[in-house]
């Protein structure tokens, strides 16, 4: 069997299970999960693909008049930008680089990470006899601070920058995803109405 999803949610949250009860203990998996921490990409999970529009190709954005280049800046969310634009030729530049540069992107199904929780217990925990790995241990969080592009790991009161590389070897229990287009786009306008010309 195969499931598709309608429509992809703003925030996805990931819980890997790695804590397992058998009849005398309770045990963690220590498996290093790869996964990306940029364009988590679940187009091929959603249904229907062929209903969405497409936003408008450079030359029919280039042909377009300027009530209609507002028009569709103002279908985006972005009426900033045609409200920024002083000459028609800025306009038609600045409307060229966010419907035909940023919006296909934005539209995409596609999630960056911002935190990983992780649970590290000691080495000996959970094995024949010793203490529960959910009674011991500690947890730890990788944050994505979306401002200065910077990670941050945290555990109890200790914060302090780490690389983006070191978020993946660690043993993830929670993942959680924003999706690449949450801040300007309407989606569903988008998906029902189509681009008006």
């Amino acid at each position: 069997k195969r499931y598709r999803l309608l429509e992809l949610p703003p925030y996805l949250i990931l819980h890997l299970a790695r804590f397992k009860t058998n009849n005398y203990s309770r045990e963690k998996n220590p498996t290093i999960v790869a996964f990306p921490v940029k364009n988590l990409d679940l187009g091929s999970y959603t249904f229907p693909k062929n209903g969405k529009k497409q936003p408008p190709s450079e030359a029919d954005v280039r042909s377009m008049n300027v009530k209609e280049l507002q028009a569709l800046l103002k279908e985006f969310g972005r009426p900033d930008i045609a409200a920024s634009a002083i000459e028609k030729s800025d306009l038609v530049e600045a409307t060229v680089d966010f419907v035909c540069k940023s919006l296909p992107d934005l539209l995409a199904d596609k999630y960056d990470l911002v935190a990983n929780i992780t649970h590290d217990s000691p080495a000996d925990v959970g094995r024949e006899g010793k203490h529960d790995p959910l009674q011991e241990g500690s947890y730890k969080c990788f944050v994505h601070h979306n401002a200065t592009n910077q990670w941050y790991e945290i555990q109890d009161l200790h914060v302090q920058e780490t690389m983006p590389q070191l978020i993946g070897v660690s043993e993830s229990y929670l993942l959680i995803f924003e999706r690449k287009s949450a801040q300007h786009v309407d989606f569903s306008k988008y998906i029902s109405e189509g681009v008006s010309r």
